[in-house]
């Protein structure tokens, strides 16, 4: 019995695979040379170059929306380098009129205060984003819902490729037994074979009839054998095409969830929110509560008063955007807060160029499959150029 065992074992490593190590599952990028088969199917070259050239333009939108706000940010940094520079004089009568839109500020959330309980960092925050709240909300409940059908998308996904691979083991299961029961009629085959010649000689029995019958059983299960190997391999192929497309899909679907999900973390930090809902709740209660009160709309008509003395008085010392100043004034009169809004928007953006390089190496990433595809398959080069052209890319493989 050992000694059965022992070939068990040989042959299951020899011909089954190991496809179940236990292991958490990674999705490579798709490469070429995985499947021949695969490339030579022009709808699946096709598909393979514009799923990379639709990487490539969702990138350079990301980087260009990304690039906008960047930009916008870089530009707050500029100002507040424009604002230390200032003269005294200048400087002082700016943080004089900084001084009273704190001093309102600080009057309307007392008002707040009494009856919504908010805390005072999150009235700050809304107070300092009060025009743009409404639209972002709007586009963090948008988001939110996107990233629910991501993910839905990437773990339906995650359970075609497993049912794939489940397939594909009982496949290479079933080649391992035909190659096995095969090996194990050639030897019956000769076992019986020998058994004839021996009576033949020894006894000198007819044994034509003896030949016939074993030649034929032997073909018969060959053949049948040989059918379902046949079979088999034919939908081993079909598989790995099949796998080979669902990592392509996999990869453009967990490029948008990357980009969903920063672009969420992006919006919470800037808010200081965990969630839509919760940015949503704190802007109900803000605006329900400071509506009610007839003292709150006078203070309100003062601070733009002195809001507007304050973006002219900016707007002559070369600030770009003074109007943002209007909402977070207390950084103008203590200078601990303009560092903590200088490490903000410092924060803001290296999580912005972040993204940026993310997006970048992507579109690197596609354009070096459709490079690595016309190099690995030259015959195919001038077709590729053909839908590089067709789809609005100017640049030429040759």
């Amino acid at each position: 019995m050992n000694i059965f065992k022992k070939i068990k074992k040989k042959w299951d490593s020899w011909y089954y695979h190991d496809l179940d190590d236990g292991e958490e599952e990674v999705w490579e990028e798709s490469v070429p040379g995985d499947a021949v088969d695969y490339f030579a199917d022009p709808d699946h070259r096709t598909v393979y170059v514009l799923e990379a050239l639709g990487q490539m333009a969702e990138a350079a939108e990301k980087c260009d929306a990304l690039q906008a706000e960047y930009d916008a940010v870089t530009g707050l940094l500029r100002d507040i380098e424009e604002i230390e520079a200032l003269p005294i004089k200048e400087k002082r009568d700016i943080m004089g009129l900084a001084e009273k839109i704190v001093q309102i500020e600080k009057d309307r959330r007392t008002i707040l205060k009494k009856s919504a309980h908010l805390p005072e960092d999150v009235v700050k925050v809304l107070e300092r984003y009060e025009k743009e709240i409404p639209d972002a909300i709007e586009k963090i409940h948008e988001a939110e819902d996107y990233r629910v059908l991501v993910k839905k998308d990437l773990k339906r996904l995650d359970k075609e490729r497993k049912n794939g691979r489940i397939l594909k083991q009982r496949l290479y299961v079933t080649l391992g037994n035909a190659k096995g029961i095969a090996t194990i009629i050639m030897v019956a085959l000769l076992f019986v074979l020998g058994i004839l010649l021996f009576m033949r000689y020894k006894f000198e029995y007819d044994v034509k009839l003896g030949y016939i019958l074993a030649a034929g059983m032997a073909a018969v299960s060959l053949t049948v054998l040989f059918v379902k190997y046949n079979d088999a391999g034919k939908e081993l192929k079909r598989l790995s095409k099949i796998e080979n497309k669902l990592i392509t899909i996999h990869n453009t679907v967990k490029i948008r969830y990357v980009n969903n999900t920063n672009l969420l973390n992006y919006y919470y930090m800037k808010y200081e929110v965990e969630s839509g809902e919760m940015l949503a709740e704190n802007w109900k209660i803000y605006t329900d509560e400071f509506s009610k009160r007839i003292r709150d709309e006078k203070l309100k008509e003062e601070m733009e008063r002195y809001c507007d003395k304050l973006m002219s008085a900016l707007h002559r010392f070369r600030v770009k955007d003074p109007e943002i100043w209007t909402r977070q004034a207390e950084a103008l009169v203590d200078p601990r807060e303009m560092v903590e809004v200088r490490h903000a928007l410092n924060g803001r953006r290296q999580k912005l160029r972040e993204q940026v390089e993310y997006n970048k190496e992507n579109a690197i990433i596609a354009k070096n499959r459709i490079a690595d595809l016309a190099k690995a398959y030259p015959q195919y080069l001038s077709e590729i150029n053909m839908l590089l052209d067709k789809y609005g890319n100017p640049e030429s493989l040759l």
